[in-house]
């Protein structure tokens, strides 16, 4: 397994807007071609949300990517995105691997 996690730090008064696209536009598109959301986060200050995603590898995150770049709901959601203006500031995103099988089951492993 693999996992994105996306980083975006926003302006506090953007974050409703910001929800709103990634639950009408975002999440629908990824859900449906197999992304994973393991979690989506916002700090006290509402100035940074993470998300993170679950992939079999990143070669599988590509594909699902190719996909929904060619869906209505993308070109819906481009058209959205000039509508709201700048929804972040900054976005960044990294792939991470596990570096063990940590399942715990009361106590220590």
């Amino acid at each position: 397994m693999v996992y994105r996690f996306k980083m975006y730090c926003i302006e506090p008064t953007r974050l409703e807007d910001f929800n709103e696209f990634f639950h009408h536009y975002l999440l629908p598109n990824q859900l449906r071609f197999g992304s994973k959301l393991v979690g989506r986060w916002v700090n006290s200050e509402k100035t940074s949300i993470m998300a993170i995603w679950e992939y079999e590898d990143e070669d599988q995150y590509k594909k699902i990517e190719e996909k929904i770049k060619r869906t209505n709901l993308h070109k819906q959601a481009q058209i959205r995105k000039d509508e709201f203006g700048s929804l972040f500031l900054t976005a960044n995103q990294e792939f991470w691997q596990m570096t063990g099988d940590y399942v715990y089951l009361g106590g220590t492993k």
